[in-house]
């Protein structure tokens, strides 16, 4: 087993538009908190484990734990999206942690024990969130693309990636959320 201490890496790709469109992406996040241990494996680089994929019982914490935080501010629960989780689980195969650029809106993670305490750390950005001046942040784009309104549904995939010793967690969501002057509507104080 690999202990992670001091790194956590999650990052989130946004599509921010006004007049334009521009992609947006936050930085990766180190030292947040002590990573949970993660188990090791052996399979290489692009090939997919069963370990890999998504259970149904894993989509269903997901779901749930996305509806969780999406009630507290308003927004509708999200639906499972077959489409955006095969998109990212086909993205993550070559173990590269960066964004695709694709149709989605698109949050990553890495050094978690798991999807739940992944989306738990993107939420918990709600704590740097101004609503008084409301807009993206490098420091809150996870936790907006989370509660985004206007997004309907949302699919994720995993990879272990035994050249880091860590599983990439990525989940799309669709419509993507973040955009330039929609934060408003989109992002509400929690209830």
């Amino acid at each position: 087993m690999v202990k992670f201490t001091s790194l956590f890496v999650a990052t989130v790709a946004l599509l921010a538009t006004s007049a334009s469109a521009q992609l947006c992406t936050a930085p990766r996040m180190f030292g947040a908190k002590a990573a949970v241990p993660l188990e090791r494996r052996t399979s290489g680089s692009g090939t997919i484990t069963k370990r890999d994929l998504v259970s149904a019982a894993e989509q269903k914490i997901i779901l749930d734990t996305h509806n969780k935080h999406r009630a507290r501010h308003g927004a509708a629960p999200l639906t499972w999206n077959a489409q955006a989780a095969q998109f990212g689980n086909n993205w993550i195969q070559q173990c590269q942690f960066k964004h695709s650029g694709g149709k989605y809106g698109e949050n990553l993670a890495a050094g978690y024990k798991d999807f739940k305490t992944g989306i738990d750390a993107w939420y918990n950005e709600v704590s740097k969130y101004n609503y008084n001046n409301p807009g993206f942040s490098m420091a809150t784009g996870h936790f907006t693309q989370v509660v985004w309104k206007a997004t309907k549904s949302v699919g994720c995939a995993k990879k272990f990636c035994p050249g880091s010793n860590w599983t990439i967690y990525i989940c799309n969501y669709d419509p993507p959320g973040n955009y330039q002057g929609r934060f408003p509507q989109n992002v509400s104080p929690a209830k």
